[in-house]
């Protein structure tokens, strides 16, 4: 059995940084040779709305 490799993707408050794009993008090549792969997105808020704060503490909520 192979073992399991972990790779995160994070970035700053600022959305539209290309996180998601850069994730999917090397998915997308790890797949081309042959490797599988599973996509995972976290959000890291304890006991916290990410809809009810600042956009310049969280950055820009898509509900």
């Amino acid at each position: 059995m192979a073992q399991t490799k972990h790779i995160f993707v994070t970035g700053g408050v600022a959305s539209s940084l290309g996180k998601g794009l850069t994730a999917s993008s090397l998915g997308f090549l790890l797949r081309q040779r042959g490797l599988r792969v599973t996509m995972q997105k976290l959000d890291p808020y304890l006991n916290v709305d990410p809809g009810t704060m600042n956009p310049f503490q969280h950055g820009e909520v898509f509900v």
